[in-house]
Parts: C-alpha cells; structure tokens; sequence
C-alpha cells in the first residue's frame, strides 16, 4: 500500500493569495495612508537627531487599531535609514513589564551585555548606562502599551530611569510611549511630567471611507487578481467601523477569510467566508481590549458573565454591596453603555408591565472565556 503525504492536498487547492504576507500585524507597508499628519508631526520630533540634538520625547494615544505604533515605526525606519546615529528599540509592555526587564532589553540594545538573572535593577541601569556611553549611537526606546508598567509603582520608576539618563546624566535618549489612554499623562507624578516635556500626538479612529482604502490597498497586494471584490473589502471595513475603526481588526479579518476560503478551496473570498473570520477575529479583538478596561468596569463584567442576563437594578445592588463608596445610578449605566459601545456586552430592552421598563445584559462573548481572561488581570 502506498502511503499517502498528509500534505499532498495542499498543492491540488485552489490559490487566493498571491502574498498574504502584507496582512501579517508586523507588515509595515512603504506608505501609510490617512495618516499624513500624525506622521508629519513624528518627523518633527525626531528631526533634531541629524542637527546632533537629542529628539523630542513622545507621547502617542488613541484607541486600538488606529495606526499609532505602525506609524512610529515606519517614520523611525525612514530615520535609521537616513542616518545611523539613531536606532530603535520596540518594547511592548504586556511582555516586557517589570522595570527590570525594560532595562535589562535596554542594556542588551546598546551592547552591556546583561545576563538573564542575578543582577539587582540599580546594577542594570548603571550597565546600561555604560553601554550608552560606548555604543556610538542614540538609542530611541518604544514602550507599547506603556500602561501596563504604569499599573505598579514601583514599575512606573523607569520613566524616572530613562529621564535620569537624559536629565543627570548628559546621555541622549528618545522615549516614545504608547497608549489607548488619551489621559495617561495627565496621571503621571507631577515631577515626571514636568521633566518629560513630550510632544502629545493623538490619533483618531479610522472612518469607513479610510478603513475600505487602507483595506483595499492590502487586498490587492495580497490576493491574487479576482479572488476578493471590492464589495467583500466593504463589508470587512464596515464592520470594523463599528468595532470603533481598528485597522488591525479590518486586516486580520481579510487574512482569516482568505484561508477559510482556501480551506474549503474556493476560488474567491465570500461574505460568508468574511463572517466566518468576524466570529474568530472578533472574539480575540475584544480579549486583547480587556486588560485596557477600568476596575469599574471589569467588576461590572464579572457580575454580567456570574448572572447573565441580568437587569441594571440587580447589577447595582451586587456592585454596591462590594465596594466602600458606591457609583451612583446614572454613573453605573453610562459605564455599562460604554461597555456595549466596546461590544463587551448586549442590551437588551424589557417590558415588565406594571413595574414599567429595564434593561436586561448579557456577554458578546463566552462566559467562561471572559472569567478566565478577568481572573489574569491585576490592578
């Protein structure tokens, strides 16, 4: 008998992709479109490096998806480009989130050479520093979802960390931080604010019109000729409008819908393929968006996800006996309002005769799966 490659299927499908590379998160396409302003004021911040000035510190905000790191990346890899006495390091703070770490990844950047353990963090810093001294260019550090570090305080010290090294200690240093929260600053210690002096760039979500171009622009790098229409792109772009204009969302969406398509060897990508992606795409999209969401409002989802459906007035009596100083009323469902605007939960309006009207919510999303992912987060 002759045995059969388990991948021999493969080469006998039908092909929808010609490169599904430029769908890939990491892709940084040689031009970014509907963010011209935003870009232009990057330049302006990094601009002082080739007068052999230290640049500008940045601070970058806006909702998820709206091209805030793709876009600081791809002005810094025109910068490195240009001239290379300036290098980059991107640093998301979901995986690099102690002090330790950032500066360990520092250290190792500008060639001190950390090992992995054993080092006290004061030690670290002062390698890092030597290798700054030695290293012959300006390191510009990247902290992505800088929020993350901010959570603890003693976390939190490496900002006055990397301002120490610009402020004390003469060494040219760019910092660019990263976050959902438009008033991240504005929480920061006093001193660090003041020493930070950052140029605020804020990006707002992506309209239908935008998302269906940038998405288009993908598409037909990606896909081979035909085998998605510009109906298809349409519907993935409005889709993601109401998810509040996250690009990625859009981009992932295409790509999972490509190889469904290609799963069930098709010749072109479907609506019904595209729905099929949304359920997978979506489901990730608003985990991720968990970590972002306020006490409050995870507290909130708890009690959803252990009693759903459930209406505004038990919600509120189970908050209140939970906590010191209760919301009030009106507070309470504005916030739970800004949680269906997020798709995190549904609202659904009840007749109950004599009694008049509520509202009855449930998750968008498994119960356990939420529970699990809320049971990970730390305040």
């Amino acid at each position: 008998m002759v045995r059969k490659n388990l991948f021999e299927k493969a080469f006998k499908e039908n092909t929808i992709f010609l490169d599904e590379r430029f769908l890939y998160p990491e892709f940084l396409p040689e031009k970014l479109i509907h963010r011209e302003v935003e870009i232009e004021s990057l330049v302006y911040c990094f601009e002082p490096m080739l007068k052999a000035r230290k640049p500008l510190n940045v601070f970058l905000a806006g909702p998820t998806g709206v091209g805030k790191t793709v876009s600081v990346k791809y002005v810094l890899s025109q910068l490195e480009e240009s001239f290379d006495r300036a290098k980059s390091i991107y640093l998301n703070c979901f995986e690099f989130n102690s002090r330790s770490s950032v500066l360990s990844s520092i250290a190792n950047f500008v060639g001190a050479g950390i090992p992995r353990r054993g080092l006290a963090t004061d030690e670290i810093f002062s390698h890092m520093l030597e290798g700054m001294k030695k290293c012959g260019f300006t390191p510009i550090v990247i902290l992505d979802e800088v929020d993350q570090l901010l959570i603890s305080e003693s976390n939190a010290k490496i900002l006055y960390d990397l301002l120490r090294v610009i402020e004390y200690e003469k060494q040219r240093i760019g910092i660019v931080m990263i976050s959902n929260d438009t008033a991240l600053v504005s929480k920061l210690d006093s001193r660090i604010r003041s020493s930070m002096a950052e140029q605020t760039i804020l990006f707002e979500q992506y309209s239908p019109q935008e998302l269906k171009a940038i998405l288009s622009s993908r598409a037909e790098l990606a896909f081979i000729k035909n085998a998605i229409s510009a109906d298809v792109v349409g519907v993935a772009a409005a889709h993601a409008a109401k998810l509040g204009g996250d690009a990625r969302v859009a981009i992932e969406s295409l790509l999972k819908a490509g190889r469904v398509a290609e799963r069930e060897n098709a010749k072109e990508v479907s609506i019904e393929h595209l729905k099929k992606a949304f359920e997978f795409v979506d489901s990730a999209s608003l985990l991720k968006g968990l970590p972002h969401l306020s006490k409050i409002e995870i507290a909130l989802l708890k009690i959803i996800a252990e009693n759903q459906p459930i209406v505004s007035g038990k919600i509120y009596e189970i908050y209140s006996t939970s906590v010191e100083e209760p919301l009030k009323q009106r507070r309470l469902r504005e916030i739970l309002l800004d949680l269906a605007k997020k798709n995190f939960i549904s609202i659904k309006s009840m007749m109950r005769g004599n009694k008049g009207n509520t509202k009855e919510f449930s998750l968008m999303l498994p119960e356990k799966m939420i529970l699990t992912e809320i049971s990970k987060i730390k305040f």
